[in-house]
């Protein structure tokens, strides 16, 4: 299927997923001593072993070099054929897209054409992309689902994610089906998905209907990272390598923008990008253990392998309170004994982590500490908060409820802080 010359713009689809830099804001001014407990016996943890990986990380990105000057100049001149930026015949167009297709440079010509400022070369890049049997263009086409604006661009874009083994589109996909100007063909592509996966459809099934069942593959693939029939090519380990070192590499920079933007690719990567994350976490750098603690937070479950890695990290007092809330969103419960013994820590960024943590994991054992907590007067908001947080976690809790209401009314709390808590309680209980 071929996307049409020209579809009207809709405005951009809202991604599901709350902002996880909001738990990170809570530790932030927190004051306040410890609880005037006794500090509990540390269970034992690995070593901390920290090693330099910047200059690793920028001989692998580099390692990843473009084409020879003259195969640039026959791939561009391809494209051009291919995107239909020069006119010529359908059998010149035809040998045109299966040379591109056929060519394991092409990544060279469609990224850029991904961010072309001409909508139609966004929506044929995006589709051919799919068509490329090429997995590592899923990260060009991940970036470009956080800026496009045009309706059919992140149809294509979303299809072609899922066609090279991603899932993360698939939100994107479901959501096009509000709007009326891409609505149908969002649809289309929808019941071609699920007839692929085998998902049981009615005769005649409603946007509502695909929406929901799309809904249940994004959701598996928040918890897994990886898509069970998945049949297509296989990555190659070398060249994924280059590419995520690439990302990390710009760590080490100040421009807010590309780092960001790097985050953003590695955070909807699944479970491919685990493994050089994990390593990531023994940086002497501290800006790149940082940088992967945000983007395994954000991956949640998918990252659940990173547990024993994150252990040591309780013992780095740079990280370790960012490491805590990590050990919660991913899920690790091996992690509770070790964040139960820290809830009276000295340090309240620490205490408020790990009431938090422990909350995301229903450490039901915890509850009358949280209780607690809650009622100390002495203790830092941040905490206060988080015992509220992670008491409703664990189920309803009137007197929980009430304070976190008593902080939206009062405004004396940071508000988005607030709201992600709220939204976080949607995702623990249901």
């Amino acid at each position: 299927m071929r996307p049409p010359t020209s579809v009207p713009c809709p405005s951009r689809p809202t991604p599901r997923w709350p902002s996880l830099l909001a738990p990170i804001l809570l530790g932030i001014g927190g004051c306040g001593g410890p609880t005037g407990q006794p500090a509990a016996q540390h269970p034992p943890l690995p070593p901390l072993q920290l090693a330099p990986q910047q200059a690793e990380l920028d001989a692998l990105a580099k390692a990843a070099a473009p084409p020879p000057a003259a195969k640039q100049k026959e791939l561009r001149e391809l494209a051009d054929i291919v995107l239909q930026l020069v006119e010529s015949d359908e059998r010149t167009a035809a040998f045109a897209e299966r040379s591109l297709l056929g060519d394991p440079g092409l990544t060279s010509v469609l990224e850029p054409a991904l961010a072309s400022d001409k909508v139609e070369v966004r929506r044929r890049a995006a589709w051919l992309c799919g068509r490329s049997n090429q997995p590592l263009l899923q990260f060009p086409l991940l970036l470009r689902l956080k800026y496009e604006t045009d309706g059919e661009a992140i149809v294509w874009a979303a299809d072609s994610l899922q066609r090279l083994g991603n899932d993360t589109g698939l939100a994107w996909l479901a959501s096009a089906m509000n709007s009326e100007k891409v609505q149908q063909l969002a649809g289309s592509l929808g019941i071609g998905i699920l007839g692929d996966r085998n998902v049981e459809l009615s005769e005649r099934p409603t946007y509502v209907e695909l929406q929901t069942q799309l809904q249940q593959l994004t959701d598996a693939w928040r918890r897994r990272g990886t898509r069970a029939d998945w049949q297509g090519a296989t990555i190659d380990a070398a060249q994924l390598d280059h590419t995520l070192a690439a990302h990390l590499a710009i760590a080490e920079g100040f421009a807010l923008r590309p780092i960001d933007e790097a985050k953003w690719v590695l955070a909807r990567g699944g479970a491919l990008v685990v493994p050089r994350l994990v390593h990531t976490l023994s940086a002497s750098e501290p800006y790149l253990r940082s940088m992967a603690l945000d983007v395994l937070t954000q991956l949640g479950p998918i990252a659940h392998r990173a547990g024993p890695a994150l252990l040591p990290l309780l013992q780095d007092p740079l990280t370790a309170s960012y490491a805590v809330r990590t050990l919660g969103e991913i899920g690790y419960q091996d992690a509770v004994p070790h964040l139960r013994a820290r809830l009276a820590d000295p340090d309240a960024e620490m205490r408020a982590a790990c009431v938090q943590a422990l909350g995301v994991l229903q450490d039901a054992a915890s509850a009358a500490t949280f209780e607690q907590l809650l009622a100390d007067p002495g203790q830092a908001m941040d905490v206060r908060v988080n015992a509220a947080f992670a008491l409703l976690c664990l189920g309803a809790n009137p007197g929980a409820d009430a304070f976190l209401k008593q902080r939206e009314a009062q405004h004396d709390y940071h508000e988005p802080t607030l709201s992600w808590l709220r939204d976080r309680l949607a995702t623990v209980t249901r």
